[in-house]
């Protein structure tokens, strides 16, 4: 079942960020082509963990392995056993049905702009500046949510939840029925605020070539 949402979610991501990917020996694999991170590997299943961190920390380019995982402990122990570093230990896969989400309205001074079409961008501005930010990829009938940001002088205002409103709403207008995004730490508070569910832990690591 994570290894469905996770090919679903990685097709709204590459969308997205406007990456290619492709399986290799069976492994999903992103080209992300960015000087700290040439690859980007996404394990489908946690039981293909020890051997696809064998594979990335073998790596002659700067690469990433992302776990997907409900024994974030064992994960851990694999990767690092591999010689890999955890970069993010306690991130979250999450999904929710997006009829119904909340779309509140921006606060007093800011307004919302949306861009985009198979790729929604919305930016919050005050002022003319960008005080949050984010995508949304729509494929097939899932959302995937990609880059919310809010700028440090504007948090706590709500803006995140004004993003995802924003995003949402017209991801439901060309046919999206589920979102699915990966949560840092500090997001997952506020995906959980507006609905959002767990569908497992994210353990996230890297391997030890520099760019």
């Amino acid at each position: 079942m994570i290894g469905e949402l996770v090919e679903r979610w990685h097709r709204g991501w590459i969308a997205a960020d406007g990456l290619t990917s492709e399986h290799r020996d069976g492994h999903l694999v992103v080209h992300v082509n960015r000087p700290h991170r040439v690859f980007e590997w996404i394990a489908t299943d946690d039981a293909e963990t020890a051997a696809l961190a064998a594979v990335v920390a073998a790596s002659a380019e700067p690469s990433w392995l992302s776990v997907p995982t409900h024994s974030p402990q064992k994960v851990v122990a694999e990767l690092e056993a591999a010689g890999l570093v955890v970069a993010r230990p306690d991130e979250t896969f999450m999904r929710c049905a997006l009829a119904g989400h909340p779309a509140p309205e921006p606060p007093a001074g800011y307004v919302v702009e949306v861009t985009g079409d198979a790729v929604i961008g919305v930016r919050v501005l005050a002022d003319g500046e960008v005080a949050a930010s984010g995508l949304m990829a729509v494929v097939g009938e899932d959302a995937v949510a990609h880059r919310i940001e809010t700028a440090e002088a504007h948090r706590r205002r709500g803006l995140g939840s004004v993003v995802m409103g924003a995003l949402i709403t017209e991801a439901l207008a060309r046919g999206a029925v589920t979102g699915l995004l990966f949560a840092s730490t500090d997001g997952v508070h506020l995906y959980r605020g507006l609905g959002w569910e767990k569908i497992s832990d994210l353990v996230v690591a890297q391997n030890a070539v520099s760019p």
